[in-house]
Parts: structure tokens; sequence; C-alpha cells
């Protein structure tokens, strides 16, 4: 299997996975919100999964340097556009959604026109390997919980580069591995949301990618404790809901699901699953 095959399978997985009905309805029962990324609940452990998830959109926007109203944004793998919706509805900057599932495109641009934000946000189709943006065009790239998902992060962070303007930044959180994590050790926990990659990025991989490519390294942040966290409440929220998500999603992948949030919440308590922010500059 060729490199290009095996990239090509990677990204449809997470195609296929995104726009499951299946996987539509779970989330709408147990979070109930747009949001899909992971939450922060270091000060207020009682907050909901929604609320959660909200808050960390929130407190990355704060970690912008500057961030105002000329800003030219590119969520790179934005789901439903939560992000983008904040963003712009909260400091006025234009943004560019760029995602591979047509599902959430879709409902994404649904949910702009009903905010009146469409004027402020634009959808791209697209790979995030593979962006179809001009040099040097964005004044801040911006991932939330989207590029474990690739097979090659690091293609990513130099498509980042290439699309930023000197000086633009680059605001990454991401699910990542521990540096030590044994190959496969993994594989049961992300077999839930389709991923098959042999190993996903960690702290100090995504550190010495960004410096190879010529990033600035301005703030990394761990906060891994909260990934613990959030995938407890999850767990907890699929059990919660159980007979009413039996209704509205297959056996099959209900029982999948289950079964693969006890391991990320396993996988998580052993240290194995990490969570972080990396904040880049482009010179």
């Amino acid at each position: 299997m060729t490199l290009a095959t095996i990239s090509q399978e990677a990204t449809e997985r997470a195609r296929v996975h995104y726009n499951s009905q299946n996987a539509q309805n779970l989330y709408e029962v147990i979070i109930g919100s747009d949001t899909l990324n992971l939450g922060i609940y270091e000060d207020n452990p009682a907050r909901s999964i929604a609320e959660g998830m909200h808050k960390t959109t929130e407190w990355m926007a704060e970690n912008v340097q500057n961030l105002n109203a000329n800003f030219r944004v590119l969520d790179i793998g934005s789901g439903y556009g939560p992000a983008a919706r904040y963003l712009a509805g909260k400091y006025g900057c234009h943004v560019t959604c760029i995602n591979i599932s047509e599902e959430q495109n879709q409902k994404n641009e649904a949910l702009n026109r009903e905010k009146n934000l469409a004027h402020l946000i634009e959808i791209a189709f697209g790979n995030f390997k593979e962006m179809p943006f001009d040099d040097a065009s964005f004044d801040l790239a911006w991932s939330q919980d989207a590029l474990f998902h690739t097979d090659d992060p690091g293609k990513v962070l130099e498509e980042a580069y290439r699309i930023l303007k000197p000086g633009g930044q680059f605001l990454l959180m991401d699910i990542l591995q521990a540096d030590d994590c044994p190959d496969g050790a993994l594989q049961e926990a992300l077999q839930r949301v389709n991923i098959h990659n042999p190993r996903l990025g960690s702290f100090q991989s995504y550190q010495n990618q960004a410096e190879t490519l010529g990033f600035e390294c301005l703030n990394v942040v761990d906060k891994s404790e909260q990934l613990f966290i959030h995938y407890g409440k999850l767990e907890q929220a699929v059990i919660n809901h159980y007979d009413e998500l039996s209704q509205k999603c297959n056996t099959d992948f209900l029982e999948s699901t289950k079964i693969g949030l006890s391991h990320w919440v396993k996988s998580a308590e052993k240290g194995l699953f990490k969570w972080g922010l990396f904040h880049f500059r482009r010179p």
C-alpha cells in the first residue's frame, strides 16, 4: 500500500465518521451543542460538556495576540463551525472554514445564516493537508482537536505555515499521545472515531515539526488532566442516556461507542493520551 493510499484512507475514514447519522445523533443527545472539541472544567468541575467545550474556545481566543476585526482566520477542521461563529461574533473577524464532512459543512452554513454571521464566514470543502488557499493569506490559523485524525500532522503544519502571513499566528489544540506511548496502545480507543493511524502526534513531535518548518513557538500549555475529565463525562453521559440513544443509534455503534469511551478513559488515566495547546508564529 502506498503512502498516498494510506493518506486517502485516513481522510475518508474521518469523512465517513462525521457524516454518520449515528455519530450525529449521539452528539446531539449527549452534548446538545454544535461543538465537538474537548472541554475545560478546571475552574468548574460541575460544568456541562457543552459549556466545557465552549470554555475551551473562549480560552483559546484569549491566547491570540491582538485579535481584532481585521484578522483573516482559517479554521482548520472546523466541524459544525462553533469556533468560527464565536470568533466572528465576538471579534468581528472574517473566518474561512475548511472541513472534510459534507454533512457538517451544510449544518455549519445553516447555523451561520441563523446567527446572521454568513457574511463573515465562508466554508470550503477540503482536505487540510492540501488546502486550496493562496500563500500568506491569513493572519491566524486555528484548529481544535482535528489534526489527530490525519496520518500526517506534519503536512498540516506545513500547510498552516504556507497560508499564514509573516507574523501570522497558529493556535493548535489537539489530542496527542505521550511521547513514550507504545505503538498500538491507543488502537482500541481510536477505533471509536474510526482512526487507524499507528501513532498520534505528541508534545515533542509537534514542537520539533514546527521548529523544522521555521515557526516560532510562543507557548505550549498541557491540559491533559482535562482530557481525562472530559471523556469521563462523555462515558457517563452515554450510560445515563443509553435508552434514549438506543432509539436513535444502531446497536452495534452504540455498544462500540460505550466500549471505546471506556478505553479512552482508561488510557487517559494511564497518561497515554495527552491534550494541549500550541501557539506558534510565522516569522
